[in-house]
């Protein structure tokens, strides 16, 4: 196993992880017993790790250094532009990993179980819009640093100042100009 890469498994094991973030399984299991690093035990008494929350805990722990892939949630009612995005954004040459959500309770459930690095939101959603998702999303306890991208088909200058002022980084207009999506994200390198 390469040093960058998380076995692709729901749990894990206290070594895996341990070879993951380059530290012993005592280390890890240390983590457990401290109650850092949530752990489930199995019927035979062997720790076991959700990988999300590893991920989780990984990001926590070296923020500068994440070595898991970038995670990204995108946010948009319309299937066909979930599904561009999603495509273009799980290419091999980047390092991440895609989640989706068709309206604005799905999205803030996901921001709870996938824990993103980065919402790509769709600023005109049915029911909440993109702007009330985003400030609902930063108000959640530990998301005042979560990135929001916001996206629409009809930027104006009231939506952008709508969206920046409930803590977007900027909005971008749909169809998506994927060079530039790319590199707001950091992944055109």
């Amino acid at each position: 196993m390469k040093p960058t890469e998380l076995p692709a498994k729901p749990y894990l094991t206290p070594n895996e992880v341990a070879a993951w973030m380059m530290v012993s399984p005592i280390t890890v299991r240390g983590w457990a017993q401290k109650g850092l690093l949530q752990a489930e035990v199995t019927p035979g008494g062997h720790r076991r790790f959700r990988r999300e929350e590893v991920e989780r805990f990984a990001r926590q722990w070296n923020p500068a250094g994440n070595k898991g892939p970038m995670r990204i949630l995108i946010a948009d009612d319309d299937p066909a532009v979930v599904g561009f995005l999603k495509e273009w954004l799980e290419d091999e040459r980047f390092n991440t990993r895609v989640e989706t959500a068709f309206d604005g309770f799905e999205a803030g459930l996901k921001v709870h179980s996938f824990v993103p690095d980065v919402v790509l939101l769709d600023v005109m959603m049915p029911g909440l819009k993109g702007t009330e998702v985003c400030r609902q999303i930063k108000q959640m306890p530990g998301n005042a640093d979560l990135r929001v991208i916001g996206l629409t088909g009809h930027l104006s200058p009231d939506t952008e100042r709508a969206l920046l002022d409930a803590g977007a980084e900027c909005c971008l207009t749909k169809p998506v100009d994927m060079p530039r999506l790319l590199q707001q994200l950091g992944l055109d390198a």
